[in-house]
Parts: C-alpha cells; sequence; structure tokens
C-alpha cells in the first residue's frame, strides 16, 4: 500500500484512506486467517526528507481457541505510527527507507499486527477445552473418562496403557 507524496507541502498534513489486501502468511504459526482485507486511515506530514504517518488500522481476524479449537473472531483497532527517511540520506533508526515520492506503509502496518496479536485465544473466558482421552468437547458435553482413567483401570485404547505393566 502506497502513498504518493509528490505534491505534498513542507509541514502541511493530508489525511488518506485506503485498503491493503490481507496476507495470512503474517499469521504463520498461528491458527488464524484473516476475516477480511484492512483498513488504513491516517494522516501524513512531509518535513524536509523525511514523512511521518500516523493511523488507525482496523482488520477482524478468526482464531481457534487454544483449549477447544472453536472459531474466535476478533475484530482490531490499533494505532500505526511510522516515520520515513528518502532513500539515498543518511539512514536513521527506527524509520523505514522511501523512494521515488512513494511511501510504502505495508510493513509498519504489517509490524503494528503482529505486536497486537493476542498470546492467548479463549472462546470464552471458562473454556473446559477437549478430553484429553475422548476428544470430546467438554464445553458441549461431559465424558465419562476421567472416570475410566483411573491408575487401575486405564482404558486400552489409550496410548499409554502398556507403560501400566512396566515396574
Amino acid at each position: 500500500m502506497s502513498i504518493n507524496i509528490a505534491k505534498a507541502n513542507q509541514g502541511e498534513f493530508y489525511s488518506f484512506k485506503q485498503t491493503l489486501k490481507a496476507d495470512n502468511s503474517i499469521l504463520s504459526g498461528l491458527l488464524a486467517e484473516f476475516n477480511s482485507d484492512i483498513e488504513v486511515e491516517g494522516s501524513y506530514v512531509v518535513d524536509k526528507d523525511n514523512v511521518y504517518i500516523d493511523s488507525k488500522v482496523k482488520y477482524s481476524i478468526t482464531f481457534k481457541c487454544d483449549r477447544c479449537l472453536e472459531d474466535v473472531k476478533k475484530d482490531f483497532c490499533v494505532r500505526c505510527m511510522a516515520s520515513f527517511y528518502l532513500e539515498g540520506e543518511e539512514e536513521q533508526e527506527d524509520f523505514y527507507p522511501y523512494a521515488n515520492n512513494i511511501v510504502d506503509i505495508t510493513a509498519p502496518v504489517f509490524q503494528e499486527i503482529i505486536l497486537n496479536l493476542p498470546t492467548r485465544v479463549l472462546c470464552k473466558p471458562e473454556c473446559k477445552g477437549l478430553c484429553q482421552v475422548c476428544g470430546t468437547n467438554l464445553n458441549e458435553k461431559n465424558c465419562d473418562c476421567d472416570k475410566l482413567q483411573t491408575s487401575d483401570n486405564i482404558t486400552p485404547n489409550n496410548p499409554f496403557s502398556v507403560l501400566k505393566n512396566l515396574k
């Protein structure tokens, strides 16, 4: 997603609103995917060869519950602030490069999305999860596996049942 700053005057603020194609690859390692494209709305200002952007990023992601694997939809609205320097000029720390009057804000937007990903997603705070023996979703129904899982009565379809015979 690019912003053309060719006609921008020094010190004046300009607003923009764009849609960025959602890329599920940035969610790699998670059981999650974007529900729609990413909306970015904000403003920018040009100061000498630097460009400063302040924007609001809206998106929606469907995760899998960490306990029961049910779908959990979460909507996000995060602030993304980024600074850019003109390529060929002195590189500045925490600034992104731009060239030919085109500022690409894709990298800082994706970075902000990654930084705001939740570390744990639950369908509800009291989620019971899945039964470790039979895989039943304990939010929907109960199973009797916990009663059958005593030290004297290990079910035969449990892969650890062979350990009972070792002494």
